[in-house]
């Protein structure tokens, strides 16, 4: 089994065992549409272009998505279904969780668990969530 990490700025991903159900990969992606931490089982296969369109076009959709907050309440998270994949989508402060599942999974499970994840790491990091959302 492949299991890379890509720790640049922040160390979101401490926990491996979110691979464990049916994660291929998980990354956070920051306001400008970089991953800023990734832990996976296969990379992205797309070339390095594609790849940051496709992470742009998560972070987009997910910042346009808040446009709508005081009418609907905020997004917990977005599901969306393809032929081969599972894609998720949560966002947090000024970043969006990008998570790829099998397609044969329920993601109901590993949703619950990186929001989890996710509540964990802003209460550890609440200085460095607070700081980077008041950047513009």
């Amino acid at each position: 089994m492949l299991e890379s990490i890509i720790k640049n700025e922040i160390d979101f991903f401490h926990d491996k065992s979110i691979l464990e159900d049916g994660v291929e990969f998980i990354g956070l992606i920051n306001k400008e549409g970089r991953i800023e931490s990734a832990l996976c089982k296969n990379e992205i296969n797309l070339t390095e272009e594609r790849k940051e369109m496709f992470l742009m076009q998560f972070r987009l959709q997910s910042s346009m998505q808040r446009d709508y907050d005081d009418e609907f309440g905020p997004v917990s998270h977005t599901i969306t279904e393809r032929e081969n994949s599972i894609f998720v989508s949560i966002p947090i402060v000024s970043h969006t969780v990008l998570a790829i599942m099998k397609k044969n999974i329920d993601p109901t499970v590993a949703i619950n668990k990186i929001k989890i994840a996710i509540r964990s790491f802003e209460n550890r990091n609440k200085e460095l969530f607070v700081q980077k959302s008041g950047q513009t």
